[in-house]
């Protein structure tokens, strides 16, 4: 666990294999959660990985090697995002599953996790991008803002219609399985 609450130095090959052994599974679904395409999320990981170990003496000391990276993988993946502007997004059934719950929980999770992604799917992609970035990684509206290149209020629209949008889809989805 050093790699994770690593706060000493340039950080070493260990130090990125402890983190990626730990938290890449983190990465990938948030990367997921964004690009909707299995293989742009795995190639923003990579991509991730190779410009965290390229830059690794740009890290601060005062942050969590996994917190630095995971941020350098949401931006990769903003990035491939914006390269690639699919038109439809694939439905999210790779998503990593938590080991450490039991099966009951396991089961729970992933129908709250499938029902999540498909109202997700039901959103505009300014929508569910701001929401994701906004609510899953807990970035501040003018962090998303500048990284989009948008204006701050359009980011807190974007994510009040999404929470509005989801409110709805999910207390529906919520009352058909009853």
């Amino acid at each position: 666990m050093a790699a994770v609450l690593n706060f000493g130095g340039i950080p070493s090959q260990a130090d990125f294999h402890r983190a990626i052994t730990d938290r890449s599974d983190r990465w990938y679904s948030a990367c997921l959660k964004i690009t909707r395409n299995p293989d742009l999320a795995a190639d923003a990981v990579q991509d991730a990985l190779l410009n965290a170990w390229n830059k690794r003496d740009q890290f601060r000391s005062t942050s969590r090697l996994d917190t630095w990276i995971h941020r350098i993988a949401i931006n990769a993946a903003l990035n491939l995002l914006r390269k690639s502007r699919p038109g439809v997004f694939e439905a999210l059934e790779n998503d990593v599953e938590d080991l450490d719950s039991g099966p009951d929980q396991s089961l729970l999770d992933h129908e709250l996790e499938s029902h999540l992604a498909e109202a997700l799917a039901r959103l505009t992609e300014v929508e569910r991008i701001c929401f994701v970035l906004k609510h899953l990684e807990q970035w501040r509206a003018r962090e998303i803002a500048e990284e989009l290149g948008i204006n701050e209020g359009r980011v807190k629209q974007a994510v009040f219609r999404a929470v509005k949008k989801l409110r709805v889809d999910m207390n529906h989805m919520k009352r058909q399985s009853l």
